[in-house]
């Protein structure tokens, strides 16, 4: 048996050498890769699969087509610091591309994103194997910063500063001011020396816990000067004020004077003086990001209002224990035309602001000047 097996290994390194020609192995015909299915993926092609024109052609496609949902660039932060949607793609025999798949993404809406502008790629120069065309899986990284910002088109720095500002005008000029929403606020008369007593005339204090104002700011339009950080806002409000009157008075008044008599029979258990009017505000708006939901921001200027509806309301209980509530509509010699120096500060929609009636409350000379002074807090629409 041991001379059996001796000789077999003989036989099989004298086969083994007989197939050496010159020194090197002859190995025939190159026909494995022809037992691979033809559907199959080649993982290493002789030539791989490139985009038409290349790299930075697939670059610029990619920022022509990378279009994000209508007020979803507001929401971002912009600090990508480099991050990247990592997808995975089969380029078929014909260069058409199919099997997009996320492999490492940033969040739902830009991994959409990203696929679908592969999706919209033209047909690649397929990769190819022994001459012939096959299937290969390619991978790409999309840098998020440079797809929303653009590659170097090759434009002139004079022709990128001038887009720049084009698409920062036309997306700021109407958004990002920061005026939209709602106001609600505490309201407290001023006498000429800016304090609260009036002592000559007492029917004019009121108490500012209960002075309740409220504003629906509609809608605000901000016009950009320095970029898109500082501008001129404007917009269009409605609100409604109530004055509540300290003491037990019913306002009076004549063609050329407001007063007001005391009810020493009733007990009001309400006695405020209403208002209603629209609002146009003309502020400098600074906001210290270009982001509106992750700013600070500080805005200063004035609001005209138009005061269009006045009523003093009270409230109480008769002495048979009968209640009543009276309403006196009226304009009570008030300026209907008002303006109020303001200021406004906060961070993304929420924010505060105080506010003072330049002129008087009431028309000049019909009674002791009286300038509200208001505090309080909004919350903003951001559009």
């Amino acid at each position: 048996m041991k001379y059996l097996l001796s000789f077999s290994f003989l036989i099989s390194i004298s086969t083994l050498l007989a197939q050496k020609v010159n020194g090197e192995f002859n190995a025939g015909e190159p026909n494995a890769v022809t037992n691979t299915p033809p559907d199959s993926i080649v993982n290493f092609p002789d030539k791989e699969a490139e985009y038409p024109g290349g790299l930075d052609a697939m670059v610029e496609f990619i920022f022509l087509n990378f279009e994000l949902p209508d007020g979803y660039l507001d929401t971002l932060s912009w600090n990508f610091n480099d991050d990247r949607v990592y997808l995975s793609f089969i380029v078929e025999k014909d260069g058409k591309i199919s099997n997009i798949n996320v492999e490492k993404g940033y969040n739902d809406i830009i991994d959409s994103v990203s696929i679908d502008v592969v999706q919209q790629m033209p047909n690649w120069t397929p990769a190819q194997k022994n001459g012939l065309p096959v299937r290969t899986l390619m991978r790409i990284p999309i840098n998020i910063e440079e797809a929303l910002i653009g590659p170097d088109l090759g434009l002139g720095e004079e022709d990128l500063v001038e887009e720049e500002m084009m698409e920062e005008e036309d997306y700021r000029k109407f958004s990002g001011g920061h005026y939209a929403g709602f106001d609600i606020y505490m309201s407290q008369f001023m006498n000429e020396q800016g304090d609260m007593n009036f002592d000559t005339h007492p029917y004019w204090e009121n108490n500012e816990v209960k002075s309740i104002g409220l504003n629906y700011n509609v809608f605000d339009l901000k016009f950009p000067i320095m970029g898109s950080k500082l501008g001129i806002t404007t917009g269009f409000g409605v609100g409604f004020q109530s004055f509540s009157l300290r003491n037990n008075y019913v306002l009076q008044h004549t063609a050329d004077t407001i007063f007001a008599v005391s009810d020493t029979v009733f007990q009001f258990t309400i006695n405020k003086l209403n208002v209603a009017s629209i609002s146009i505000p003309l502020l400098l708006d600074f906001n210290f990001n270009e982001t509106f939901q992750k700013s600070y921001y500080m805005a200063v200027g004035v609001i005209g209002s138009f005061n269009y509806g006045t009523r003093q309301r009270t409230t109480g209980t008769y002495a048979n224990g009968d209640q009543f509530d009276h309403s006196t509509i009226s304009a009570f010699n008030m300026n209907r035309w008002t303006l109020d120096a303001t200021v406004r500060m906060g961070y993304g929609h929420f924010g505060m602001h105080v506010s003072y009636q330049l002129n008087s409350f009431f028309k000049t000379g019909h009674t002791v000047a009286i300038y509200p002074f208001r505090v309080g807090f909004s919350l903003l629409f951001g559009v």
